[in-house]
């Protein structure tokens, strides 16, 4: 309901001014003069309709008009003066000094009221405006913290490739020298053996010994090349793009991906490889569909965080002329009510330090550019699952 302060020194004017007002569905105040009305016109809640007689005691109407004008901190009020004035020269000068309207003396109700629906349209449509400039400000400010954020990862992946590139080297020093020291080892082992064949006590506590060594040697080795292969993950996921395009292998692309994503996804989640065998191959750029993969295995990560334990199911096919990827998880599910925002640049339903909203747009716009598609169905409580089409390619 929309509040109107009646300003007339005229109890008789008041009256009925406030009887037709109150009939028609609004929120009416009454003030005597100009200075009561100019204290109810700063007092929260704000009316937003002053209707105002021109000539009144204190503060006539239109200096109201000009201190509204003035005052940048109060809403938008609109003003009509109620004037027997008809000289152009006056209408002119209110209407130069703030006010919007006129309204005869004495009153027309069917003018008068026709006067107040313009006046409430201009107040819903001025607050309409400031909701929405303040969204805009809003998410402008939203935005702005989020490609810093974005920022921020790129650096953060600059910095992965100068760190993947020192480690690359003492790590295959390890591995090579585990690989060096098992050979020799095992020289020994058979040398040992064969002197300590004729003494058995001695020889179960060395053996022992030797077990241990032996184990010791294995997890090194099998720790080491497991660095290098994340190593050598991160280094190809961190290079600067190419535009290249190139025949590519799609389990190939799926299985970095999975590399990448396995610290997400060694907790709590179990993944299905549903893969059919001797796929042909596509025609694209290797580093782009992965980073569509990786962006789809992180979210369906994310969505089965919570979970005691989820399932995470890749599966790959052959229809047509196509490679249909799809891959399914077991977390909530995407609501009804956003599951077509989810394409939007920038949206996202993840708490605003864990997603930029960006992932899925950039998986759209490479898997378009792959001549492709991608959508998703999703059942509430049943999970996601999103599938990728892309066209085989032909010699």
């Amino acid at each position: 309901m929309i509040k109107v302060l009646i300003a007339d020194d005229r109890p008789t004017t008041r009256y009925m001014l406030k009887k037709n007002l109150c009939e028609w569905g609004y929120d009416v105040v009454e003030a005597i003069d100009g200075i009561e009305a100019w204290k109810m016109l700063q007092t929260k809640p704000y009316p937003r309709i002053a209707i105002l007689d021109w000539m009144m005691p204190g503060i006539d109407g239109v200096d109201i008009c000009k201190k509204l004008r003035k005052d940048k901190t109060l809403p938008f009020i609109y003003t009509i003066l109620l004037t027997s004035k008809k000289e152009r020269e006056d209408l002119v000068y209110a209407l130069e000094n703030g006010a919007h309207n006129f309204q005869s003396k004495p009153f027309s109700p069917e003018e008068l009221r026709s006067h107040l629906n313009v006046a409430k349209r201009l107040v819903e449509a001025d607050d309409q405006l400031k909701k929405y400039v303040a969204q805009m400000e809003e998410l402008a400010d939203k935005r702005a913290r989020q490609l810093i954020h974005a920022d921020r990862l790129a650096t953060l992946g600059t910095l992965a490739a100068g760190i993947t590139h020192e480690i690359s080297s003492p790590i295959t020093y390890i591995a090579a020298n585990t690989e060096l020291a098992s050979t020799h080892w095992h020289k020994m082992r058979k040398f040992i053996d064969e002197s300590l064949s004729g003494n058995k006590d001695q020889s179960n506590d060395i053996f022992k010994s030797i077990n241990k060594i032996e184990k010791a040697l294995g997890r090194i080795s099998e720790g080491s090349h497991r660095i290098m292969k994340i190593v050598r993950g991160i280094s190809f996921f961190s290079r600067k793009e190419s535009a290249q395009k190139e025949q590519l292998n799609i389990h190939d692309c799926i299985d970095v991906a999975l590399q990448l994503c396995q610290n997400q996804l060694k907790y709590n989640i179990v993944v299905q490889k549903e893969y059919q065998p001797n796929l042909p191959l596509i025609w694209g750029n290797t580093h782009q569909i992965e980073q569509v993969f990786v962006n789809l295995i992180s979210n369906a990560a994310h969505a089965m965080s919570q979970s005691k334990q989820g399932n995470l199911i890749i599966s790959s096919k052959i229809k047509e002329n196509e490679i249909i990827v799809e891959i399914k998880d077991t977390g909530p599910g995407i609501s009804k009510d956003v599951i077509n925002d989810i394409w939007d640049p920038f949206f996202t339903t993840k708490p605003e330090e864990k997603g930029t909203g960006l992932g899925l747009a950039i998986c759209k716009e490479i898997i378009d550019r792959h001549g492709g598609s991608i959508c998703v169905e999703s059942i509430p409580d049943r999970g996601a699952c999103f599938k990728i089409s892309l066209p085989i390619h032909e010699d």
